[in-house]
C-alpha cells in the first residue's frame, strides 16, 4: 500500500508546512542554506548507482631507482664472527 493512500488531501498543506518547518529547524545553525541543502539532494537523487567512467590517467612519472653506495667493503661472515668474539673477550 503507497504511503500517500493514508494522506487525506486536506491534510497535505498541513503536512508540507510541517516538514517545512522541520527541514528549517535541522539547518539551523548547520552553516547550510536551504538552496544548498536541496542541491544536494538533488545531485544526490539524479546521481546513478553505478561508478563512473575512469578519467584517463595523468602521465605517470617514474622516478630512477635509489642507488645505495657502501664506503667500507663487508666483511666474510667469518670475519665478523670473529670480530664480534673478540669484543666480547674484551669487555
Amino acid at each position: 500500500m503507497p504511503v500517500e493512500s493514508w494522506i487525506k488531501p486536506e491534510e497535505a498543506p498541513e503536512m508540507a508546512a510541517s516538514a517545512t518547518a522541520m527541514i528549517d529547524a535541522a539547518l539551523t545553525g548547520s552553516g547550510l542554506a536551504r538552496e544548498a541543502f536541496w542541491a544536494a539532494v538533488r545531485k544526490g537523487y539524479n546521481t546513478p548507482y553505478n561508478d563512473p567512467q575512469p578519467r584517463a590517467a595523468a602521465e605517470i612519472v617514474v622516478e630512477p631507482a635509489v642507488t645505495i653506495a657502501v664506503s667500507e667493503p663487508a666483511l666474510p661472515v667469518a670475519a665478523m664472527a670473529a670480530a664480534n668474539a673478540a669484543e666480547i673477550r674484551a669487555a
